[in-house]
């Protein structure tokens, strides 16, 4: 039971992290410093339809769980700190970089864009990942 336990923290770590991500995009497509969140664009090529408000919704809601999916693989870091965390946020940049943007019609490292590198850095790295890490260092404590 304690190992359930120990991985629901690390997928809460993950999920929160990226519930924080959500607020983020949608405060810049709020002020006019960005458009959809991309998680938005891959549930609509994913699923073929937009229904407003549950589009975004559903979307959310998947990236969300994701990033909880990605916190549960980040348990098989030892002795997790904010900056394996930060770290190890490459990873789901890179599959987004391979395998996502790829699948959706797009160019293998979004086409070595500045943006399309450094915002995954900034979100995946910067933010979830250090955010991953910093509540793992806290819920072991």
């Amino acid at each position: 039971m304690s190992t359930f336990k120990n991985t629901s923290k690390y997928f809460n770590g993950g999920f929160y992290g990226a519930l924080i991500l959500i607020v983020i995009m949608y405060m810049l497509k709020f002020i006019d410093l960005a458009g959809d969140p991309g998680f938005v664009s891959i549930y609509k090529n994913s699923f073929g339809s937009d229904n407003g408000f549950l589009t975004h919704l559903l979307a959310s809601l998947l990236f969300a769980v994701s990033g909880g999916i990605w916190g549960v693989i980040f348990k098989f870091v030892p002795d997790p700190t904010i900056w394996k965390g930060t770290l190890f946020g490459l990873l789901p940049s890179l599959w987004l970089w391979v395998v996502v943007v790829p699948m959706m019609g797009g160019e293998f490292f979004n086409g070595f864009a500045t943006k399309g590198i450094l915002l995954p850095i900034l979100f995946n790295c910067v933010i979830w990942g250090s955010f991953l890490g910093w509540f793992s260092t806290k819920q072991r404590a």
